[in-house]
């Protein structure tokens, strides 16, 4: 926020000025496409809505992928031609491209006290719709994960108003395709958005991720880094005795199938399977990360007493 409001201050002192943001991402797309503009826009509306600049004069750009998550602040004359490298147009997916991941749930724990991102639904839905514009012909997935403890009917208010806004923001609907996934947390959930090939037929995260795991395993993928998510009164600790694939081994599925089997051995867990495992593939190192999301059981209550 300081150096927003530095920002701010050099455009007030130069009225004939206009500023750009220009959010890049990683070349292993450290972020979603989504989230790094969402938190991008939220620096623009911080400018104009805290800081008084008129919206016009402010704007973001996806620039070229580098090193590190960058986010550079530029000052140009009104007139001038922006001159700043900008991300080349993205070429309509060969595959499923995870977009974004919408938080929904109690703010406070959810989305965070502090945050400076755009966090909201409609939010989410307008600048998806935004890089759309780049793809004349791929579909969308909206996937809905609710809260462990959330209720159908929510679900499908969640996909028909993501569809609605979408719609709003010059979507055709047939591109369109929903899904409600497993839950996650026993608190948060989130919207899942993704950007897929215009063949696709039905949105299915489980599917995609599994294939990339086949993939790792058949073309000798090393295991980099695993994730837990989710488990609020387990500790990783006791998780990470439970898993048996290895952090820097070759990835095996049979090992990971016996590491879901411990961790439902557990008795505190609702059952884990490969549909809660997300993967994600660094080709060019032959590397794979994977998060497994978990949801624990309230205490005192046994796989036994469940129904």
């Amino acid at each position: 926020m300081a150096r927003l409001d530095r920002f701010a201050l050099e455009l007030q002192s130069h009225p004939d000025s206009r500023g750009i943001i220009v959010a890049s991402n990683t070349v292993a797309n450290n972020y979603l496409r989504g989230t790094l503009l969402r938190l991008a826009q939220g620096y623009r509306h911080y400018l104009v809505y805290s800081r008084a600049i008129d919206p016009a004069r402010v704007s973001v750009v996806e620039g070229e992928r580098k090193r590190e998550v960058t986010f550079e602040l530029w000052t140009l004359p009104a007139n001038e031609l922006s001159s700043i490298s900008e991300e080349a147009t993205i070429a309509e997916p060969a595959s499923p491209q995870p977009f974004d991941e919408i938080p929904i749930g109690p703010e406070a724990q959810c989305v965070g006290e502090l945050t400076i991102e755009l966090f909201k639904l409609e939010d989410g839905m307008r600048i998806l719709a935004d890089a759309l514009q780049h793809h004349s012909r791929a579909k969308v997935w909206v996937v809905i994960h609710l809260p462990a403890r959330g209720a159908r009917p929510t679900a499908q208010r969640l996909i028909n108003k993501s569809r609605q806004l979408l719609v709003k923001n010059g979507v055709r609907s047939e591109r369109i395709l929903t899904a409600v996934g497993s839950p996650r947390s026993s608190t948060c959930g989130s919207v899942n958005t993704w950007i897929v090939p215009a063949n696709s037929t039905r949105a299915d995260e489980a599917a995609y991720y599994s294939e990339l795991i086949r993939e790792a395993e058949t073309k000798g993928f090393t295991m980099r880094r695993v994730e837990f998510s989710g488990n609020e009164r387990i500790g990783d600790n006791v998780l990470r005795k439970q898993f048996v694939q290895g952090e820097g081994d070759l990835l095996s599925l049979k090992l990971l199938d016996q590491s879901l089997k411990n961790f439902n051995s557990l008795g505190s867990l609702y059952p884990v399977t490969l549909n809660d495992v997300e993967a994600r593939l660094n080709r060019e190192e032959k590397l794979i990360d994977l998060t497994i999301y978990f949801r624990e059981r309230r205490s005192g209550t046994h796989a036994s007493g469940v129904h």
